[in-house]
C-alpha cells in the first residue's frame, strides 16, 4: 500500500503505538503518532488519502525503531554536522535515534490539541562532542487563514527544544513527507520568491527538467525516481509572505487535487542565522526554504519528496542552546481548478508550471 486512508492508518495503530485523533469536523481530521513525536497524518477529507506521506511498512519501521515513518517531523540542523558519521566527506548519512524517533510520550490531549515531549541526544561528529536536552511539541488544530471554501484542515505546531549547553550553532528543522505518483504522475513543488531568484542545489546540479524559475516563483518536480534537494536563499524570500512552501500533486486514484502549504515566520532572515551547509558547495550560500525528492528502488512502492523549513536559530539562554518556533501546515483538496485559487490566495502565484 502506498498511501493510507485514514481508516487504514488506524487499523495499524496497535502496531505503531499511540496516536492522537484530532478532529476538525466531521469531514475532515489529523492523526498524532507518539512515536516519532510528529504529525503523521493528515486528512482534509476523511474518505481521501492522507496528504503526507506515510511509509507503507510502518509497522517493521516502528519495530526496528527507525525515524522514516513518514508525517512531518522536527529534526536540528546542520545535517552535516549531526547526520554523517564522516562529515568532512560526507559519508555514512545515519539518523541519530536520540532524536528521532528518541522517546516521546503524550503528555496532555483536548478535542483539538495534544502535546509530546522526549529526551533528546544527538553527538556532533565534527567535535565528538554529545549534547542532552528535551524538545516540547504542542499540535493544535487551526482554522484556514484565507477563505477557500474547500476542504481542508490545518495543524499548528510550536517546538521548544532545549540542549543543555550554551553557544551551540543550530536549527531547528521541520521536514514534511509528501506523496508522489512517480513518473508518471509527478507533484510540483512552488516557492514564492522575489524577482530573479537564484535557487541552490544541495546535493548535486538539479537538471533543468526538474526545476523552473518563474517571475516571483521557485518550482520543482517530486517524481521520487532520483535523489535531488533544492534550496532558497534567505536573500530571495519575500517575507512580507507568511506562506513559505507549497506542494501541489493530482491525488492518485482519483481526478481531485491536493495542496499542501508550510507558514511560518520563525526561519533565519539571513545567511549568518543558518548553518545547514549544501553537500556540493559547502563553503558558499545556504538556503532556508528546502524541498528533498528522493529515490524509489521499487516503484510499485514509493518513497517520498520533503518541504522543508530550517527555524530559528537558537539561543543561548541560562547557560543552555534554546529553539523556539512556530509554524503551521494546511492541506487542500478540490478540482484542479479550485486548488490553483488556493495555490494564488497563499502563495501570489497565477498559472504557475505544473509537472
Amino acid at each position: 500500500m502506498n498511501y493510507f486512508t485514514k481508516e487504514s492508518l488506524l487499523s495499524n495503530k496497535n502496531d505503531i503505538g499511540n496516536v492522537v485523533e484530532l478532529n476538525f469536523n466531521n469531514e475532515s481530521s489529523v492523526i498524532i503518532s507518539e512515536y516519532g513525536g510528529r504529525l503523521l497524518g493528515l486528512f482534509p477529507k476523511n474518505d481521501n488519502y492522507s496528504l503526507l506521506w506515510i511509509n507503507p511498512d510502518i509497522k517493521n519501521k516502528v519495530k526496528s525503531r527507525q525515524w522514516d515513518i513518514g508525517g512531518d517531523r522536527y529534526w536540528i540542523s546542520p545535517e552535516r554536522e549531526f547526520f554523517y558519521e564522516n562529515p568532512q566527506n560526507w559519508e555514512k548519512w545515519f539518523c541519530p535515534q536520540g532524536l528521532d524517533p528518541a522517546y516521546y510520550d503524550i503528555l496532555a490531549e483536548t478535542s483539538i490539541s495534544c502535546t509530546s515531549s522526549s529526551p533528546v541526544t544527538v553527538e556532533s561528529q565534527i567535535l565528538k562532542h554529545i549534547y542532552n536536552g528535551e524538545i516540547t511539541r504542542q499540535f493544535t488544530l487551526k482554522k484556514e487563514p484565507i477563505s477557500t471554501g474547500l476542504s481542508y484542515c490545518g495543524v499548528e505546531f510550536v517546538d521548544d527544544c532545549v540542549f543543555f549547553q550554551p553557544g551551540l550553532k543550530i536549527n531547528g528543522w521541520s521536514l514534511a513527507c509528501i506523496i508522489s505518483g512517480g513518473p508518471l504522475n509527478p507533484g510540483t513543488v512552488l516557492i514564492p520568491t522575489k524577482s530573479d531568484a537564484k535557487p541552490l542545489s544541495y546535493f548535486r546540479e538539479i537538471p533543468h527538467d526538474r526545476l523552473e524559475i518563474g517571475p516571483n516563483y521557485v518550482a520543482f518536480k517530486i517524481d521520487v525516481a532520483d535523489i535531488y534537494k533544492l534550496a532558497v536563499r534567505p536573500e530571495d524570500i519575500d517575507f512580507t509572505r507568511p506562506a513559505k512552501i507549497g506542494y501541489i500533486l493530482k491525488i492518485p486514484d482519483t481526478d481531485e487535487f491536493g495542496f499542501l502549504v508550510k507558514i511560518s515566520d520563525d526561519i533565519p532572515k539571513s545567511q549568518k542565522e543558518c548553518f545547514d551547509v549544501a553537500r556540493d558547495h559547502p563553503n558558499s550560500e545556504v538556503g532556508v526554504i528546502q524541498s528533498y525528492n528522493s529515490e524509489s528502488p521499487d516503484l510499485t512502492r514509493l518513497n517520498f519528496g520533503e518541504i522543508e523549513l530550517q527555524l530559528n536559530q537558537f539561543e543561548t539562554i541560562d547557560n543552555a542552546s534554546l529553539g523556539k518556533a512556530k509554524h503551521q501546515i494546511f492541506g487542500y483538496i478540490g478540482s484542479k481548478e479550485e486548488i490553483i485559487d488556493v495555490v494564488e490566495k497563499y502563495l501570489g502565484l497565477k498559472h504557475p508550471i505544473l509537472y
